[in-house]
């Protein structure tokens, strides 16, 4: 909404300046009747062109503010802990699990050191995306890419934002398919959208 408030005063600002350039003094009358005539004439023509010009913002201002859409900067978070994912084993081997989140059911299969979420592109909050990755650390850490440490929700969450980054820019087919998924590993600590694409090629970075 600001650009918009913009526009209407650029628009003011550079009728005022039209106005004040065509009554700068750039050429010096000679003769003191002449001079007489475009004082008298000047107030005649400045009033015209101001209403003029007024009509034509208000006219402007007022068609783009009944056009222009509302925007929301304002995030939404819809968790507030990790209880509230509802994370809960389905299986005796402790591999499989399922939380929810917006009304929808999730799956989450664990193996060593990943955890793999099924159509994780659907969870698009990054603070959500935090809490749900805390919820699955309570349950089983993930090491992190120097096998000593452990992963934190917040650079699991990093990872899982860049996959639907990934997701949400590539074209139809296989490398989109793979990235409607996430898994979080240890390899993929602190790994970028540019990092993954060179893992799909097989190019190093090093």
């Amino acid at each position: 909404m600001r650009f918009i408030k913009i526009i209407p005063l650029l628009l003011l600002s550079a009728a005022a300046a039209a106005l004040v350039y065509g009554c700068s003094d750039n050429n010096i009358p000679t003769d003191d009747t002449v001079q007489a005539a475009e004082t008298t004439a000047a107030p005649t023509v400045t009033a015209s062109t101001t209403t003029v010009t007024t009509k034509a913002v208000t006219a402007y201002t007022t068609s783009v503010t009944a056009t222009a859409p509302a925007v929301t900067t304002e995030a939404h978070h819809i968790l507030s802990s990790p209880e509230d994912t509802g994370l809960h084993c389905t299986d005796e081997s402790s591999q499989s699990y399922e939380f929810t989140y917006n009304g929808s059911t999730f799956s989450a299969a664990y193996e060593p050191d990943n955890w793999h979420i099924s159509d994780s592109y659907l969870i698009t909050d990054y603070d959500d995306i935090v809490i749900i990755c805390q919820a699955l650390i309570y349950v089983h850490p993930v090491h992190s890419a120097d096998m000593e440490n452990y992963r934190t929700a917040e650079d699991m969450a990093y990872e899982w934002s860049q996959h639907n980054i990934a997701y949400y820019l590539l074209p139809d087919g296989s490398w989109k398919e793979s990235a409607k998924d996430v898994d979080l590993d240890a390899k993929d600590q602190n790994k970028n959208l540019f990092d993954f694409m060179m893992d799909k090629l097989d190019i190093s970075t090093e």
